[in-house]
Order: structure tokens, then sequence, then C-alpha cells
């Protein structure tokens, strides 16, 4: 069972999970020199529907960009300052350092095979002055995607390969390891309580 795929924790996100969310902004914005309040520009990689980051900047002087794919949930965007284009992350349309921030939140657990996981990475090191990367930690008590216990922690055969009901891919390294990625050589990790003390998420930023 997969956790994220029932009706009643899709209910729980769109409706009472903003407050969470909210707090998470704050906490990972308190961690780089970047102020939405002045005119800089920031780049969600993975932006879906803004649940996660883009609704924040919302009535700010930053300047909003998403990548995604495509527009299926970001069509759903309305905010004045916001701008949609869809795109790989591994490819980013944008010159060196064309942006304040680089984030992505809830993205690179999903990234497959590790070559595309390096390329992501190493464009969000090219494009971004400073970056923020959200992930589930790998001490997480409770894996919000498949709503298991201590699931990074062994290995989950049923969610391997391709099998009937679309597998679940999830990518768990320990901090140490994130930092090996070329991309985040020079970034610093941070752990914070998303839903304490069950959901955990790993900061990566600079």
């Amino acid at each position: 069972m997969i956790l994220g795929r029932l009706p009643l924790y899709r209910q729980w996100k769109s409706k009472y999970a903003t407050h969470f969310k909210r707090r998470r902004f704050d906490r990972i914005m308190a961690l780089v020199p970047v102020d939405p309040g002045k005119p800089v520009r920031i780049l969600e990689v993975g932006c879906s529907g803004g649940k996660d980051f883009v609704q924040f900047l919302d009535g700010t002087a930053a300047e909003v960009w998403g990548v995604d794919l495509d527009d299926t949930s970001a069509k759903n965007i309305t905010q004045e300052n916001f701008h949609f284009l869809a795109a790989d992350g591994e490819h980013l349309p944008f010159e060196d350092k064309s942006f304040d921030l680089v984030v992505s939140v809830g993205l690179l657990e999903h990234i497959e095979p590790m070559e595309k996981l390096c390329r992501m990475i190493a464009e969000f090191d090219r494009v971004g002055v400073h970056q923020l990367t959200v992930i589930p930690s790998a001490s997480t008590f409770l894996e919000p995607h498949c709503g298991k216990l201590r699931f990074p922690m062994r290995l989950e055969t049923s969610m391997l390969g391709d099998q009937p009901g679309q597998p679940l891919h999830l990518n768990f390294f320990s901090d140490h390891t994130w930092t090996k990625f070329q991309g985040f050589h020079d970034c610093q990790v941070k752990k914070i309580y998303y839903l304490a003390p069950l959901i955990r998420n790993t900061v990566i930023y600079r």
C-alpha cells in the first residue's frame, strides 16, 4: 500500500497540510541569504501545483519561476509573480547563475537512474547562486510516500522493478552521501521535522 495514493492522504494534503508546509517554508528560507521581500529571482524545479513552496511567495517582490515536465498542475498557479516553463530538470534552459535561489522540494528522491540524478543536481548548482533542496531524511521514522515505518533502513522489494500498480521508486542516502554529489559539494545539511516526531526532512542548502 502506498500512502500517497490513498484518497484520505490526498484530502489531508490538500486541506490540512498547508500549516506544516508554511512552517517548513519559513524554516528553510531562514537558512539562505535570500530575501523574497526584495526583487530576487527564485526557481523551483519540480514545482507541480506550487503547494510546497511557490504559494508562499505570493504577493512578495520575488520573481518566481517554476519548472516541471508539463503544466498539468502548474496551470492552476495564478499568482502574478509566477512564470512557468515546461522543461526537464537535467537540462534547465537558463544561463549560469541566473537565479538567486534554486529550490526543489520532494523531487530528488524520485529521480533515476543515478546518472540523471547527478546531472540534475549539477544543473541546480549551475543556474543558482544559492540553493535549497528538501528530501525525506534517511532517519525519518515514517516514510510519507508509502506510509511505512523505517522504510529507508530496509529493502522493500515490492517497490523495485516494474510491477502492477505503478511501483514507487525512492532514493534514500545518508546526509554524508548527499554531499558527495558534485553539485552539492559546498552545501550544508540540516535535518528538520516536517511532522514531529514522525516525519523528518533533510535540507541541503548553500
